[in-house]
């Protein structure tokens, strides 16, 4: 199955289990992302904002910045930066079903200044220096060559645009064998076909002609979102068991369900890490 066919299916297979699960309690938009918890969020919902939040501040998004939301899922965050920065935000994703929602909750909630389309963060159809910020939240994880979303974010940029990132990080490559299979296990199960390093990230970006290159390791501020979601598999465990015998829920979703409890553990073990990333478009171009 190519990569976009395997992405496409597993997010229309799981929307269900992500608005319901995950995002039980919010009032608004649906997010597909962790949160983020510090001294200004304590609970879920507020950590799902405050996610947006720390990168809209890291990245001085501003009013009537435009920004490209790649990799938007249902919407949250390019609903959030149009309410709360002012900002002219468009978002793409490869599934219809995550355009069709994202759409239908602007509508709901009076958002004017967004918009959702079907394209490919790897080739939109967004002419050159388009953009004042290319955000990507837990998105990048999804395309085999990080390298290709680099160049084109840079070229869809404006000189002196920001591109900034959520990412999951491998700490090495390669890791000890049976840290590659559990990666590999969790992440099969999320459309995930590999994740890069630090420094595989700092070549991307300084190959497509970034510079300003910045990192925070931010693994301490989503762990409890990583830690509710192995309660909550836990809790449902049972009841996933007796879905997946009775064919009420797809392969896909079940083991989307499994996997998403051990994320966790990988985590805690250093299989992975969570990081922010920035970078810039120089203002003067060589």
């Amino acid at each position: 199955m190519d990569s976009q066919k395997k992405i496409k299916e597993y997010y229309n297979h799981t929307q269900f289990d992500y608005e319901l699960v995950w995002n039980w309690g919010l009032k608004t938009t649906p997010a597909l992302h962790f949160g983020y918890y510090d001294e200004k969020a304590t609970k879920h919902a507020q950590a799902v904002f405050r996610a947006n939040e720390v990168l809209a501040d890291w990245a001085h998004v501003k009013a009537g910045d435009k920004v490209l939301d790649a990799g938007c899922g249902l919407g949250n965050t390019s609903i959030w930066l149009a309410q709360n920065r002012n900002a002219i935000v468009t978002g793409i994703t490869l599934v219809d079903k995550q355009v069709n929602r994202a759409t239908e909750f602007a509508k709901k909630q009076g958002v004017k200044d967004v918009e959702f389309l079907v394209a490919d963060y790897l080739q939109t159809p967004f002419a050159d220096d388009t953009f004042d910020i290319v955000w990507a939240c837990e998105s990048l994880c999804h395309t085999q060559d990080k390298s290709m979303f680099y160049k084109e974010a840079f070229r869809v940029l404006k000189p002196g645009g920001r591109l900034v990132i959520a990412e999951n990080l491998r700490p090495t490559r390669p890791m000890s064998h049976e840290k590659e299979i559990f990666l590999k296990q969790i992440f099969d199960a999320w459309a995930i076909p590999d994740l890069d390093t630090l420094e595989e990230h700092k070549s991307h970006a300084a190959k497509a002609g970034f510079q300003n290159f910045e990192y925070k390791d931010v693994s301490k501020n989503v762990m409890v979102s990583y830690n509710n979601l192995r309660k909550t598999i836990k809790r449902l465990y049972n009841l996933g068991i007796w879905l997946r015998r009775l064919r009420i829920i797809s392969q896909t979703r079940f083991d989307n369900f499994l996997q998403s409890g051990r994320q966790a553990d990988a985590l805690e073990q250093g299989v992975f890490s969570y990081a922010h990333i920035k970078a810039e478009k120089p203002i003067v171009q060589k």
